[in-house]
Parts: C-alpha cells; structure tokens; sequence
C-alpha cells in the first residue's frame, strides 16, 4: 500500500514540513542564500509542487510556477518522497538509479544540500517525538 494515497495528502505532508521547518534559524539561514526554483513531479499520487526560495524566503505552490521555468525538476513516486524526506534514501543512489530523475543541473540541485538536512533531520525528530 502506497504511504500517500491522495494527492491532497503527498501535498499537505510537504508543505506542512516547509512550514514548519522555515521558523527554525538554521533553515532561514540557508534560504538568504538561496535563488531557485525546483518543480517536483510526483507520482503515485500525481502531484506538481514548485518550491521557489529568493531573498530569504521561500513559496511552495501546487502545480507549475506560471511566472518561470524552473532551475531543476525532479520526478519520484510519492513513496520516493516519503524516504526522501525522513532520510531513508540515498540520494544520490537513487538519482543514479533513477527512482529521482533530475532535469536541469546537478549543481543546482546541491545548492538545496543545507535547506534538504535540516529538513530531514527535522522531520525524523516530527515522526520519532524526539528532540534530539
């Protein structure tokens, strides 16, 4: 049984994670740093979300960003994600295994590096009700 089984949820699970993790200083910290935009393609549920940080701070939007293209698209099933965001997952074993597939520049993707720590390191402390 898939772990989102409606988009609405894939959705919802992610953006409360964003939210709640750009109140902590060390993700604001990396996100004055940031200028990208990232297009997340989902699948198993379908779901678009574009994440786009610019002069410290960040917006998360359901479906395809209309005022650019995006730096960077990655495509995973929402299973994927799940792993992806607790920390589960070898990234980069799964870009070269294509469970992520990345359109544009690895570099680009990189830069995401800090911001996708403490964002993992977070939600495993969320799911676990440590604080450690």
């Amino acid at each position: 049984m898939a772990i989102f089984e409606t988009s609405e949820q894939l959705y919802s699970y992610i953006s409360e994670l964003f939210a709640e993790i750009a109140t902590l200083p060390e993700a604001q910290e990396t996100l004055k740093s940031l200028t990208l935009s990232v297009q997340f393609n989902y699948t198993s549920p379908e779901c678009t979300m574009t994440l786009t940080a610019a002069n410290g701070e960040y917006s998360i939007v359901r479906g395809v960003c209309d005022n650019s293209n995006p730096d960077v698209e990655l495509t995973m099933t929402g299973d994927v994600a799940y792993r992806f965001w607790t920390g589960e997952l070898n990234v980069m074993g799964a870009i070269t295994t294509r469970e992520i597939g990345v359109n544009g520049s690895l570099g680009k993707v990189m830069r995401l590096a800090p911001l996708i720590k403490t964002a993992v390191r977070y939600n495993r402390e969320r799911e676990t009700g440590c604080d450690s």
